[in-house]
């Protein structure tokens, strides 16, 4: 909200899951629009639904849409919905998404943070760097 001057933003792509969906909420200006597409806290080191992976399970039905407030949200203009990527490419691939994107990458309208690229024969390397949770920005995979 600093960055914002307390206006908020138009929109939070979120893949960390329930957790962060109210605060996601609440950083929203007017028209605002949260897109909620992943659960990533649900799986730890120790695999699916670690300990803090069963916590957050168990706040999803709390949190993972403005119920709690349903009548005030019709007077704040904000969306909140999901997408499920992996369902998304199966059905008909990622063209739509990823020619939005190159249109914008290529206009300059996002500018995306890349955190580290690996070579693909390192790939169990940059799982483990982003499963250490190191990365800020993206992680990308190379020939």
């Amino acid at each position: 909200m600093d960055l914002t001057k307390g206006e908020g933003v138009d929109l939070v792509i979120d893949a960390t899951g329930p957790t962060n969906f109210r605060k996601d909420y609440r950083l929203l200006r007017d028209g605002g629009r949260l897109v909620m597409f992943g659960v990533s806290e649900l799986e730890g080191s120790r695999g699916f639904l670690s300990p803090r992976g069963v916590r957050a399970l168990v706040k999803m039905p709390l949190a993972t849409s403005p119920w709690w407030k349903i009548l005030a949200v019709i007077g704040e203009y904000k969306v909140v919905g999901g997408l499920n990527l992996l369902d998304w490419w199966k059905r008909e691939g990622l063209g739509r998404l990823s020619g939005l994107m190159d249109d914008y990458l290529a206009r300059g309208v996002i500018d995306p943070v890349v955190s580290r690229e690996f070579p693909f024969d390192e790939a169990a390397a940059a799982h483990r760097f982003i499963e250490e949770r190191q990365n800020v920005g993206k992680v990308i995979l190379v020939p």
